[in-house]
């Protein structure tokens, strides 16, 4: 069996999390040194929320076989199209000797 997900980069969503807290901060530094207006703008864009859903960059496959021949196998595989963030393992768990009544 194997199948494929797609799923919120974690990478991703932490490089948005640092990019509002830097905005945020650029807003903080701007206060009292630039026109009402342009800080109230600054800070808005900084307080924009964060939709995780938009980070679901992150493709998964996996897959399990082997149960025939007496040994599982698990496999898994990630990739981010966005910023390259990759896994890959497989394990094997035999769990039964052929001819071993």
């Amino acid at each position: 069996m194997s199948a494929d997900n797609w799923a919120i980069c974690p990478r991703c969503l932490d490089r948005a999390k640092a990019e509002v807290a830097a905005q945020l901060a650029v807003a903080e530094r701007a206060y009292g040194n630039v026109p009402a207006a342009e800080y109230e703008e600054l800070r808005a864009q900084a307080q924009t929320p964060i939709d995780p859903e938009k980070f679901r960059t992150f493709r998964e496959d996996y897959e399990f076989f082997g149960a025939s021949e007496g040994t599982i196998v698990a496999g898994y595989s990630g990739h981010c199209g966005t910023c390259s963030l990759t896994v890959d393992f497989r394990d094997e768990h035999k769990f039964y000797e052929q001819g071993d009544p």
